[in-house]
Order: structure tokens, then C-alpha cells, then sequence
């Protein structure tokens, strides 16, 4: 049996279900800090978050042009709330095709 990935031929070395990103947290008056999210859908779109993630704004935004974009949850934080953010705003930090 294949292993699932959430989507058709995608690459292995590519965002997707079951992987773990980081994306920067905007902070006032101190520097910002790198959250670490996991993965739990890719697709397109022109709605995401921008980041810095900032959580007083945590509407998304409306672009002219639809974009790879993963919708995410923070590890130990909420992990109720499901976030859409730009896949090229984020950095890989375990893949699910990673050794363990």
C-alpha cells in the first residue's frame, strides 16, 4: 500500500501533511520569536496570513495572485485554531520522510 500524502505526486521533498515548519512570530518591543507549526493540508490560494504572524491581526489577507499555501497548527499553543499561511514563509524542520 502507498504511503498517504495528502495529495497526488508530491515530491518527497516537498511541505505537506505531517511535517513540522517554523514561522516567525511578530513580538513588540523585543525581537520576534520562531513558533513551531505542523502541517495539516497544502493547496492554493490567495488568502493567507502574513508573516511575521502578529496576534493582534489574525484575520487573512486578500493577494492579487494565488500562492502554494499549508494550513497549520501551533504545537502546544492552540491547537484548535488552523492557520493559512504562504508555504514560502515557512522553514522545514522535520519531514514525515525523514528517518526517525
Amino acid at each position: 500500500m502507498s504511503e498517504f500524502t495528502g495529495g497526488i505526486n508530491i515530491p518527497k521533498d516537498d511541505i505537506d501533511f505531517g511535517d513540522y515548519v517554523l514561522i516567525e512570530q511578530k513580538r513588540y518591543g523585543v525581537p520576534n520569536e520562531m513558533y513551531q507549526f505542523k502541517v495539516v493540508g497544502s493547496y492554493q490560494s490567495n488568502a493567507y496570513r502574513d508573516v511575521p504572524m502578529d496576534a493582534v491581526d489574525r484575520d487573512r489577507k486578500w493577494h492579487p495572485h494565488s500562492v502554494d499555501v499549508l494550513n497549520v497548527i501551533c504545537c502546544g499553543v492552540d491547537e484548535t485554531e488552523v492557520d493559512t499561511v504562504r508555504k514560502a514563509d515557512v522553514r522545514l524542520i522535520k519531514s514525515r520522510h525523514w528517518e526517525a
